[in-house]
């Protein structure tokens, strides 16, 4: 993306396309009252909590659900917002988010067409397509005013700059993005698998002064209380990971749900921790198995260029956090980089040429729950886990994709092995 933004540029006529759906997006939100961002207020009610020495965790700030889940860190990164007036404050996180999404979207199909699609050019049905696909989370997210899209920035530009052999700031990276979700320790076992010590290392570094950082402002009597409150309160958000039935629909898109729902409960499974333990371990292990093959064909050099797999991997872990936590919808933005590949391959024509018939489905289950569309349907769509049976199907198909491609690449003899 370059400045002056030129229309006949792809990359700038998405961004000035999804550019003036936000602004009509934020004009609508404020004229229809509805400017709320109930998830912001919380950040920045904490951080302002932070400044006048108040409670930060254990009190609703705004909303009775607004109760404040990060580390003491990600208050204090908001106390300059806190500084302003709420709707100025607002106003610039919803700005922010905008440029995380833009961004964060531009570099997934960097990423995915430098390391896995062979240099393919830009295209911007790919990237509208991946922007309308992903429209109701990020609606829900500028709603919301959360920090996912900039989450997802943030390792995206890790992920870039390991690439690109700058370990030491992708390791900073990746430590100050699970600071702010310890979800994404997830990300850990992979760097020690792939041996990248650095990155590893100052991501561990990055996370213990995050936890000492705000003894700096607030003493350590403080910051040691303000760490217990933190992790009593990580402890209740995490507790139940099944959906068992009721309102309460928190859970009814984990991955644990879903084998719950549709085979151990009828084999006498009552959606236990242990249960729920048991599927994590399945899982990590299935995805143990790929990355160790992965590897093993990278070192007969059966494969293509290895930070091809390396970064494939990265994505697929990345998209499988809403899977495997207790997450709101909108989390799930984290898995855009997988719709764009699976669009890559859609577009301009289908390769397979079935992968129509399995793709479109699944990323209408993903990405279409427009409840003004589906109506009472909407509903349902929420009651049977639909999106987080769509963000599954969509890690598998990614991994089919990934595959095949390997396959035939190797088949043809293109590979092209190179420094991970």
């Amino acid at each position: 993306m370059a400045f002056p933004l030129s229309w006949s540029r792809p990359a700038d006529r998405f961004v000035i396309v999804f550019g003036m759906l936000a602004l009509l997006l934020f004009v609508a939100e404020h004229v229809n009252g509805r400017g709320w961002m109930h998830d912001f207020r919380v950040y920045w009610g904490a951080a302002d909590a932070l400044l006048h020495s108040g409670p930060v965790y254990g009190v609703s700030h705004g909303l009775d659900s607004g109760v404040f889940k990060y580390a003491p860190v990600m208050a204090l990164f908001f106390v300059p917002l806190a500084m302003l007036p709420y709707p100025l404050a607002a106003a610039i996180q919803f700005a922010v988010i905008v440029a995380a999404f833009l961004w964060a979207s531009l570099a997934s199909d960097r990423l995915l067409r430098g390391r896995l699609l062979n240099g393919r050019g830009i295209s911007f049905a790919v990237l509208s397509l991946g922007g309308l696909v992903t429209v109701v989370h990020l609606h829900r997210e500028l709603h919301l005013g959360n920090i996912n899209m900039l989450l997802l920035a943030v390792l995206l530009l890790a992920i870039e700059r390991m690439l690109q052999g700058k370990a030491v700031l992708a390791g900073v990276l990746f430590g100050v993005a699970m600071l702010a979700k310890p979800h994404f320790v997830v990300l850990f076992p992979l760097l020690l698998l792939r041996q990248r010590w650095t990155e590893l290392g100052l991501a561990l570094l990055t996370a213990v002064a995050g936890l000492l950082l705000p003894m700096l402002f607030l003493g350590a009597d403080r910051n040691w209380a303000l760490h217990s409150d933190w992790l009593q309160q990580m402890a209740m958000h995490n507790a139940t990971l099944i959906y068992l039935g009721g309102d309460a629909f928190e859970s009814v898109n984990t991955a644990y749900s879903f084998v719950h729902r549709g085979f151990l409960k009828h084999v006498g499974g009552t959606g236990s921790a242990i249960e729920a333990y048991s599927i994590l371990a399945i899982v990590a292990s299935g995805f143990g198995v790929f990355v160790l093959r992965n590897i093993r064909m990278e070192r007969s050099a059966r494969t293509t260029d290895p930070p091809s797999a390396f970064t494939m991997e990265l994505l697929l872990l990345i998209a499988l956090v809403p899977s495997i936590t207790l997450t709101d919808t909108e989390h799930f933005l984290l898995s855009m980089p997988l719709v764009l590949w699976v669009l890559h391959h859609l577009l301009p024509r289908a390769d397979p040429r079935w992968l129509a018939l399995a793709a479109v489905p699944l990323l209408f289950a993903y990405g279409g729950n427009w409840e003004d569309a589906l109506g009472p349907l909407s509903e349902r769509y929420i009651h049977y886990g639909v999106l987080g049976l769509g963000n599954i199907g969509l890690l598998l198909m990614a991994v089919y994709l990934f595959e095949r491609q390997r396959s035939n690449q190797v088949l043809l003899g293109t590979s092209q092995l190179g420094p991970p």
